[in-house]
């Protein structure tokens, strides 16, 4: 950090990120040396005695010592990349000189490899085959190297790298034409983004939406990273380091601070249930079976590895935009155990906003099912990255504003059950039946917002939201639907801790912990590796609170009064969205109440993991935690395995083993549920 300045542009590479890349290039080199040097020694005579061997032991021995000067070029630049700090460059001011220095002789192997090519595959004849065709392996081995050279180099170019440079020498230019040029900055920021997010759903037609989408995203990620000149591995580095913090934190029974941009009275404060979040537990692990089976066959076969496929060719079902096979729907019936006349309705259309899902009679529970699919897909993913706020249009003395993304799915959803009459369907089949909306990740965030948009018309449904996203409804909002929605989060899963206001705050911590490192990056990666897999020690590195500072200090990862009143213009699709979506940056968080359930290692032989439920209140999930298990916790079968063990540890009383949800009305604590 910053990011390396070469050639008069800067580089989405630091100048302390050749240590890893310096010591490859090295071993690869030294082998490829001594590979060379025994043919030569092997083949000198038997090339100097046939016609043209002569070119052959010229290109050997330039390829000699071209590789021994490399060799030496690059051993100074690992070493002039071990040192100094993040942000303490000074002790590396020198390695743009070797850069310079390697890339005279890059090109010169680029030479040498040409003329090489041209005397082994041209003008070679005479010699004997065998030898001829090592050599000839050498020249291919040294445009191997050459290449992944050059494929490394295109990873790291930055297309904003002149302007960057520019931007930062415009300290002497007036205060009008260096805010046109940051202005300028942004703007091709914005269409850098935007030109990669095309990029990666170029295998998909963009419609309306998606155009819509693809600009909403590219603004928020243009203006996230607005003000910041780091590189990938800065902030791995710095993540790397908050794992440690958290760690020690964690050791000493504190929770990680609250995100700094978020104040007390902006967070919900929602009465805690008087009961037990135990008293629900089997209706919860029930219905993720059916938040599981919206993801149709990819994860079945994931969770049935042996005969997941063989099961799935057995059944052959009709649906809605489901694959040739009917996979999907096959995948459904078994995770699920329903059979074709209980599913209702059945989608795997997908758009952005417009998420697959069904809605099925179960006719154990009584209930009509509605399931929300999660992300499986790019489509998804701009749905999710979609996170400016709206308001909901329900009847609350309160403005609820949520998600705009997750919005416009739920609202997808809600049209098509009104337009095609579904629930009504359902009903004439079940009357007396009950209304349950499920989902798993952006699932959970659809199915949520939803219940929310549904429960004026069916007031008696109820919503088990599994690991839904954090940023996705207002205070208000979690207060609405405190009665009829059960959030349930795992561990340290990072998706409900996820909203605009915690990845603020990840920044400003990461700015924090490497501006007070006094360790070179190479270290804190290698420790970061080592701890991730396998575990920390029980004495934790000590933490250091003094702050480089100083002259041959680089300038800080981000400007603070920048991102916390960064305004960002949007783009909408049409007038009515423009008039209910925001731009100002409104706390969100997750909804309803929220259930998280802890884990520890066992104390038996096989080391299991033993699982714990608990009342969570929204500040518990405020500020991301860096752990090795913050996506494996967000998995839907790893929450399914969690819920199904603490359902068979949990006996209820009988006349509880119906209930669903609990509300402020409830009242379980007479007779709680026990834990075997």
């Amino acid at each position: 950090m910053p990011g390396l300045v070469a050639c008069g542009r800067r580089w989405e590479i630091g100048s302390d990120d050749l240590v890893f890349p310096g010591m490859t290039s090295v071993f690869i080199r030294l082998v490829w040396i001594i590979a060379i040097s025994v043919v030569y020694q092997v083949h000198r005579v038997d090339l100097l005695t046939c016609e043209g061997g002569d070119l052959l032991l010229s290109y050997l021995t330039g390829l000699l010592v071209i590789l021994a000067i490399v060799i030496v070029l690059e051993i100074g630049i690992t070493y002039c990349s071990m040192q100094g700090t993040v942000l303490n460059i000074y002790p590396r001011r020198h390695l743009s000189i070797l850069l310079y220095v390697r890339l005279l002789f890059f090109i010169g192997e680029f030479l040498w490899s040409i003329l090489g090519t041209r005397w082994v595959f041209h003008k070679v004849n005479q010699c004997d085959a065998d030898v001829v065709r090592v050599v000839q392996g050498a020249v291919i081995s040294s445009w191997l190297i050459l290449i992944f050279v050059l494929i490394g180099t295109a990873m790291f170019f930055d297309p904003l790298g002149k302007l960057s440079v520019t931007i930062n020498r415009s300290g002497q230019l007036e205060s009008s034409e260096a805010e046109q040029l940051r202005h300028s900055a942004h703007l091709a920021a914005h269409r850098m983004w935007e030109n990669r997010c095309k990029l990666l759903c170029c295998c998909t037609a963009l419609d309306e939406n998606s155009h819509s989408a693809v600009t909403d995203v590219a603004e928020l990620l243009s203006g996230f990273f607005k003000d910041t000149d780091v590189v990938p591995s800065d902030i791995a580095a710095g993540l790397a380091l908050i794992q440690i913090e958290q760690e020690a934190q964690e050791r000493c029974g504190n929770t990680p601070v609250l995100a700094s941009n978020i104040s007390i009275t902006e967070q919900p404060r929602l009465p805690r249930p008087p009961g037990s979040p135990y008293a629900d537990i089997h209706n919860i692990a029930y219905y993720m079976k059916y938040a599981s089976a919206a993801y149709g066959w990819p994860l079945y076969v994931y969770s049935n590895p042996l005969c997941g496929l063989c099961q799935l060719a057995m059944e052959c079902s009709t649906s809605n935009e489901d694959n040739c096979c009917e996979c999907n729907t096959s995948a459904l019936k078994n995770a699920t155990g329903l059979r074709q006349s209980d599913i209702i309705y059945c989608t795997f259309h997908n758009k952005v906003y417009e998420i697959p899902f069904f809605v099925a009679i179960d006719h154990s529970q009584l209930a009509v099912v509605i399931s929300v699919r999660g992300s499986l897909s790019l489509r998804d993913a701009l749905t999710d990255m979609t996170a400016e706020c709206c308001s909901v249009d329900v009847d609350s003395t309160e403005e609820i504003q949520a998600h705009k993304g997750i919005l416009q799915a739920a609202k997808y959803i809600r049209n098509i059950l009104e337009n095609e009459h579904v629930l009504e369907r359902a009903f004439r089949e079940a009357p007396d039946y009950k209304v349950v909306i499920v989902g798993h990740s952006l699932g959970a965030g659809v199915a949520s917002l939803l219940s929310i948009l549904l429960h004026n018309t069916w007031p008696g449904l109820y919503c088990y939201a599994y690991s839904p996203p954090g940023g996705l409804l207002n205070a208000e909002g979690c207060m609405y639907s405190k009665d009829f929605i059960t959030s349930v989060v795992l561990g340290k899963d990072v998706i409900p801790r996820l909203s605009l206001q915690s990845l603020d705050d990840l920044k400003q911590k990461v700015h924090r912990v490497l501006r007070s490192n006094t360790q070179p990056k190479y270290q804190i990666l290698l420790g970061g590796c080592w701890y991730t897999a396998c575990g920390f020690p029980e004495k934790l590195p000590a933490p250091t609170d003094d702050v480089e500072t100083g002259p041959n200090i680089s300038q800080p990862l981000l400007d603070e009064r920048a991102s916390a009143n960064r305004n960002r213009p949007r783009s909408y699709t049409d007038d009515q969205s423009q008039a209910d979506c925001g731009t100002c940056r409104t706390p969100l968080f997750p909804p309803g109440q929220i259930i998280h359930i802890t884990e520890e290692s066992s104390s038996s032989c096989c080391g299991e993991m033993v699982y714990h439920a608990t009342w969570a209140g929204h500040d518990t999930l405020s500020s991301i935690v860096v752990s090795a298990r913050m996506v494996l916790d967000h998995m839907p079968d790893t929450v399914m395995k969690a819920l199904n063990q603490l359902a068979e540890t949990t006996l209820l009383p009988p006349e509880s083993t119906n209930h669903i949800g609990l509300t402020s009305d409830d009242s379980l604590d007479e007779e709680e549920p026990v834990i075997t």
